[in-house]
Formats: structure tokens, sequence, C-alpha cells
């Protein structure tokens, strides 16, 4: 079982840097599977329509990146006890694997293919980070409760307005 804050208690810095960490290894192994699972489809595309270079294993790619960066990232952040959107945190991996393609697109190197892999997990952090609370807000007292009273010269209800 992963550490869980206290209920009422606000996360430490360390407790938010953790789950980030858990995000970031969560975000990277299924954001690398869903982007060679897309390439491989695009490929395959690309050799069934008779043209071995084309476009579909760089879309394929990408479409892998936006579809598994995000749900892995909000799943890590989630399963550490955090409470990001995750219509943001796919909002950050799409932008993420947009820079990407930005930055293939200035310069086509291996180096920079790492980076672009890379983009999308930290986009989707960053939306899941940014759309999440800092300090959970405590629900407020309720105006009017009834308590159960018992003593020695009274039994019933009483209310606390």
């Amino acid at each position: 079982m992963l550490p869980q804050p206290a209920e009422g208690c606000r996360p430490s810095v360390w407790f938010r840097v953790a789950r980030i960490g858990v995000e970031l290894v969560l975000g990277t192994g299924v954001s690398l599977a869903g982007e060679l699972l897309g390439a491989y489809a695009g490929l395959n595309v690309d050799l069934l329509s008779g043209r071995e270079a084309g476009l579909g294993a760089s879309l394929g790619a990408a479409v892998g990146a936006i579809l598994a960066a995000g749900p892995a990232v909000w799943l890590g952040g989630k399963a550490m006890g955090g409470d990001g959107s995750f219509g943001w945190t796919m909002l950050g991996g799409a932008a993420g694997t947009a820079v990407s393609a930005v930055l293939i697109a200035i310069k086509n190197t291996t180096a920079m293919w790492g980076l672009a892999a890379a983009m999308p997990v930290l986009g989707a952090v960053a939306g899941y980070e940014l759309s999440s609370h800092r300090h959970k807000s405590e629900a407020p007292a309720p105006a009017v409760s009834i308590t159960p009273v018992l003593g020695p010269t009274s039994v019933g209800l009483a209310g606390v307005f």
C-alpha cells in the first residue's frame, strides 16, 4: 500500500516530490509503450499502403504518446493521494506531444528524439500538478447538529447551533 496523508493534514513538500516521482516513472513506462505501439501500428499502415517511409510511424507514435502519457500520470498521481484533473493532465500530455513535434521539426537527431519522447510525460505531469490543489480545503462545519445527551438528570437530544 502506498503512503497516504492522514485526514485533515496537509501533504508535505517531500510527499509531493515523491508523488511527482511516481508520476514520472509510471508515465514514462506507459508512454514509451504507447509510443512504440502507435509507431508500430503507423508503420504497418505505411507498409500496407506501399510506402516504407511514410508519415504513419511518426503520427502513430504521437497518437500513442497522447493516449498513454496522460492516463498513466493521472493514475500515478491518484495512487499517491493527489487530486489533479484528468482533463488538464490529458491536455498537458497533448501539449507536450506538440512540443515534441516542434523539436523534431527543428532538428531531427537521435538526441532530439530522446528529448521529444520525454515531452508528453513532462507536459502531463505539469498539467496534473498545476490542476492539483496544494492544500486541500477542509469541509465547513455543519451549521446545525443534533447530539445525543446522557446525563445524571436528563436523557435525550441536544441541538448545537
